[in-house]
């Protein structure tokens, strides 16, 4: 009996998420595979103030804390961890804007290519706005930017790739954070015998999971307030448009109540926690004495500083957003604060029901739930977590870009563009320019032409071929060659034609036509160099005329003649042609053009008729009837025609001098002419009833319009 195969099972993905806070660590454990599952959390609150407004100040008691929070999860899964994905508060985030635009061919398609080295270039001016002239760019990470708009032609629009035109730009917002700042972050993590597997923004991570892709058409203010900072990311149009942080949090409310009922820091963090949850509180201040207040009267003491606190988020919402937004989702601890979201709402001239909180209850696409992982404060340590498993983790890194050594850190990976941006080459090399192309109109329709291609810049990693989104580890080296712009395009009469000769059949003969080509007014050979923006003419088949010259045909019979004649005493002049023409059915003249692989067939008319002289037709009224209680419409009536004083028919041939004569006629339908359009079935015997308007009448009786008629069988008795 045959074994069985083995079925391999998907390994998951698993990230150590730390959300290293001013108050508290908070360590969970994600396992992607299907789906995101929550395997572990741990919680652990400092035990000193070793953060401050989220910069970490002892990197050693942060460091025992977060060995003891990886010991506890190793033990609860029985995992080795070794990697953890953190994010940094932003207390030293730097942010800046910057342009660039460039001048290309107008006919080549936009490649992803030339927007991510435009992109690029624009980052790099708003790196060296951050680090200022005399400073070092290596000394500042660029940990993300977006796309503020893109330009073509001076006008906004979503996406240059595959568009057209001569003139593009691009605006993004880009931030930084300056070495120091990454440094305590990676040493504590160190200490801990863990690597940093992946560093991203706090705000960053909240709106991962805060603010889906969906909800990123609206302008929406993400805030997470944490206990020493308020981080805050405003999404628009689909895109993270400005990050900004404010150096206050829960913190402040904790300092005010133990000012305000001289409690030490933790009785005071305690009292804070409570405020939501009880109506009566009790308490202990540090001279032992208790104190029982109403919830409602503590909040009323520290309101001043809870609007001190929605007063400076508001003022950097409104400062990055120049606006208020349409919506700001709070996250984090402080987000619980009794009056904040109010008080928030009313900074920002915003109804109450405009500023809300998401909660861990409100995430979807996470399975999972843990008591020290519930409410806002869930948030962001999951948004971490979530984040590094959506990325490419990498850790900081060293590299050599030209033998030149670089260290590099990435907000989601460090790649060759993250390692030029830091080196301080002109981005502008990244992609050879194509060469200009030509604009021709031929035959009144503008026709494009490229130039040859420029070639992208030559990149290798470890002398292997890479791009600018090839990811980098230590000890990488990359080469780069700048691009080549490319040659302007040539073109030539010939490139323009189609076809050299062509085929047109005369009376079903054929007969071999070549095209002739104008350029600017002046005929011109077919290897001759057409300028840019020429207009060309190609005659692609010839006109009716010089076919039938060609053909033999006798040019003087081709010679229109003039008829004089009257119509109604109107003395009427009519010019004729006798020859007429039809090309592929369709009536034509002489001076019509019959292109390759047409039919022209032509013939001899000696003189119109008087329907081609007259432009007349039978005029016919409309005779509408009820018979036998069913509507039928019957139409009658004409012209009557005399030429020289007899009668005449639209077909008869129109005489020189002719006096013709146009009299309409309209003869009024008889009953008679119903039948033509009703069937009335006889019986073998009896009598045919006919009336009209109930009047007997007979086969020659006149209907007019409106008339009821009656045909019927009356049967003998």
């Amino acid at each position: 009996m045959a074994k069985q195969k083995a079925i391999k099972t998907k390994k998951p993905q698993r990230v150590l998420a730390l959300d290293i806070g001013t108050r508290s660590i908070v360590g969970v454990l994600l396992e992607k595979k299907d789906e995101t599952v929550i395997r572990a959390v741990e919680y652990l609150e400092h035990e000193a103030r070793s953060m401050y407004d989220g910069q970490i100040h002892d990197v050693e008691a942060v460091a025992a804390e977060i060995a003891l929070i990886k010991s506890r999860l190793q033990k609860a899964t029985g995992l080795k961890l070794k990697k953890a994905a953190v994010a940094a508060a932003g207390r030293a985030l730097q942010t800046a804007t910057a342009t660039a635009s460039v001048s290309r061919p107008h006919m080549f398609e936009i490649t992803w290519e030339e927007t991510k080295a435009l992109e690029l270039e624009a980052v790099q001016k708003a790196q060296k706005k951050i680090a200022g002239e005399d400073k070092n760019l290596r000394d500042h990470f660029c940990i993300g930017y977006s796309v503020v708009n893109y330009t073509l032609d001076d006008g906004v629009i979503q996406n240059l790739v595959g568009q057209t035109g001569s003139k593009i730009g691009v605006e993004v917002i880009a931030t930084f954070l300056p070495r120091v700042v990454v440094d305590s972050l990676i040493s504590s993590l160190r200490m801990a015998g863990l690597e940093a597997g992946s560093l991203t923004l706090e705000p960053i991570a909240a709106l991962t999971v805060a603010i889906p892709p969906q909800m990123r058409l609206l302008n929406l203010a993400l805030v997470d307030i944490g206990a020493g900072t308020s981080d805050i990311a405003v999404v628009q149009r689909e895109t993270i448009v400005a990050y900004a942080m404010v150096p206050v949090g829960g913190d402040e409310i904790t300092e005010r109540l133990a000012a305000e009922y001289l409690l030490d820091f933790n009785t005071a963090e305690k009292v804070k926690r409570q405020l939501s949850e009880e109506e009566i509180l009790t308490f202990a201040d540090v001279l032992a004495n208790r104190i029982t207040e109403p919830a409602s009267a503590i909040i009323e003491r520290i309101k001043p500083t809870i609007k001190e606190l929605a007063a400076s988020v508001a003022r950097e919402i409104l400062m990055t957003n120049r606006k208020p937004p349409d919506a700001v989702i709070c996250v984090g601890g402080g987000s619980l604060t009794p009056g904040l979201l109010q008080e928030l709402a009313g900074a920002l001239e915003l109804p109450t029901n405009r500023v809300g909180i998401r909660t861990r209850e409100t995430l979807e696409g996470i399975i999972g739930e843990h008591p020290a992982l519930t409410g806002p404060q869930a948030v962001t340590p999951l948004g971490i977590g979530i984040n590094a498993l959506a990325s490419r983790p990498l850790p900081l890194v060293k590299v050599r870009v030209n033998n030149h050594e670089i260290p590099l850190w990435g907000l989601q990976e460090v790649t060759v563009s993250t390692a030029l941006l830091t080196s301080g080459f002109n981005l502008t090399h990244l992609y050879g320019r194509p060469g200009m192309g030509k604009t021709v109109e031929v035959n009144g329709v503008l026709r494009h032409f490229k130039g040859s291609l420029g070639t992208p810049a030559t990149i290798s990693v470890n002398g292997v071929l890479g791009g600018i989104d090839t990811p980098l580890q230590t000890g990488d080296s990359v080469d780069f060659i700048p691009g080549q712009d490319g040659e302007d395009a040539q073109i030539v009469v010939r490139d323009l034609l189609e076809d050299t000769q062509g085929t047109i059949f005369l009376n079903g003969e054929p007969i071999t036509v070549q095209p002739e080509v104008y350029v600017n007014g002046q005929l011109s050979g077919w290897d001759d160099i057409v300028p840019d923006r020429a207009k060309v003419q190609i005659i692609g088949g010839q006109p009716v005329l010089e076919l039938l010259i060609k053909a033999g045909v006798d040019r003087d019979k081709l010679h229109p003649k003039t008829f004089h004649f009257y119509v109604n005493d109107r003395e009427v002049t009519r010019e004729w042609h006798p020859c007429r023409i039809l090309i592929n059915g369709s009536e034509a003249n002489l001076e019509s053009l019959a292109e390759y692989g047409d039919y022209v067939d032509f013939s001899f008319q000696a003189a119109p008729t008087l329907r081609q002289v007259l432009a007349v037709e039978e005029e016919q009224t409309a005779v509408e009837l009820i018979v036998n209680n069913e509507p039928v419409v019957l139409h009658r009536g004409g012209i009557m025609l005399q030429m020289n004083g007899k009668n005449a028919v639209l077909d008869d041939t129109l005489e020189d001098g002719a006096v013709l004569k146009v009299m309409p006629q309209v003869l009024p339908p008889i009953v008679s002419d119903l039948l033509t359009q009703i069937t009335v079935t006889p019986k073998s015997s009896g009598n045919l009833v006919i009336k009209v308007n109930g009047v007997e009448a007979g086969f020659t009786t006149p209907v007019n319009s409106g008339d009821r008629v009656d045909l019927y069988w009356e049967e003998f008795e």
